[in-house]
């Protein structure tokens, strides 16, 4: 296993996401902000019975298949075919008893970490697991990068931005990571991934 103390690798954002409503389909975006807790707009908002529980992948499995439009502060949930915003269709879809609405999700709905970020190293290995809400796709730029199991600590920049890479997802392929460092990221931005130890400026001590 590599050690997190040498690593020093180039990557270009190749893909940008944004997934507005918790378990519905996402949204690439050629700039996102990101800030502590996240990219701006991602997971903002949960669609939610009448009573307020919200609605999740492993009850309901159909969200992932729900079209999403509007801008992220304020989306539009349709069902496949229905007219944009009919939440009546929604819940028939879904299979649901009783109406559903779409709610904030005060601090946003994410339940692990800021960030979710794959390598197409990772993506592509065989047996990865699923990736396709991830927030940043990396791609390699001076050949392939160490998998994610031996980047818990690693330091990711893209631009102003500074991730602090933690272990990899059990279910999905890639990396959470914490916001060290907030600012613009945009599809196309060189990223480099270094050592926690190269004391890289704005990173805690």
């Amino acid at each position: 296993m590599q050690s997190p103390g040498v690593i020093d690798a180039g990557a270009l954002v190749v893909q940008l996401a944004l997934f507005p409503v918790k378990s519905v389909a996402g949204l690439c975006a050629e700039a996102a902000e990101i800030g502590p807790e996240g990219l701006a707009g991602d997971r903002g908002f949960v669609l939610a019975l009448a009573d307020g529980e919200p609605l999740r992948a492993r009850t309901a499995p159909r969200l992932r298949e729900l079209e999403l439009s509007g801008p992220v502060h304020a989306p539009v949930v349709s069902a496949p075919g229905g007219a944009p915003g009919d939440l009546a269709a929604v819940a028939r879809f879904l299979g649901v008893d009783g109406p559903v609405r779409l709610r904030r999700a005060p601090g946003g709905a994410r339940q692990v970490a800021a960030v979710h970020v794959v390598t197409t190293t990772d993506r592509d290995a065989p047996g990865a697991g699923d990736s396709s809400r991830a927030n940043l796709v990396l791609r390699p730029t001076g050949g392939a990068l160490p998998p994610a199991a031996e980047l818990a600590g690693a330091l990711l920049e893209v631009g102003p931005v500074l991730l602090r890479l933690g272990e990899p997802p059990r279910h999905c392929a890639g990396s959470f990571a914490e916001v060290l460092r907030g600012g613009t990221v945009r599809t196309g931005d060189p990223a480099r991934l270094r050592a926690s130890a190269d004391g890289v400026a704005g990173a805690p001590g």
